[in-house]
């Protein structure tokens, strides 16, 4: 696995880290609860196919970032950009994780 699919697998675990910690901010909102179960998941699956990572593997893993990113943009993305009126702190921190890959 290179750098880059490291680095990325590292931002959205600490952007999952973030979610769980602060849960209460988005427990009420089904949409992202649905978005954040998909989110978790391909993390979780991103992180398993990394430890078995081969040339065969390559286009998996490409594909596992495609969709998570697709879910960032989609949901997670404009969902914290919302949140920003109400809790601009939590904003931030997923802002600066974000914005740091």
């Amino acid at each position: 696995m290179n750098t880059s699919t490291i680095n990325q697998l590292e931002t959205y675990k600490a952007i999952e880290a973030v979610c769980v910690k602060n849960h209460s901010n988005w427990t009420d909102v089904k949409e992202f609860r649905g978005a954040f179960s998909r989110f978790a998941l391909k993390v979780a699956q991103l992180d398993l196919l990394s430890e078995n990572a081969g040339s065969s593997l390559s286009p998996r893993l490409e594909n596992l970032i495609k969709e998570i990113e697709q879910i960032l943009k989609v949901h997670f993305d404009r969902y914290f950009d919302y949140l920003q009126q109400k809790n601009s702190e939590l904003y931030q921190v997923y802002n600066h994780i974000r914005r740091s890959n």
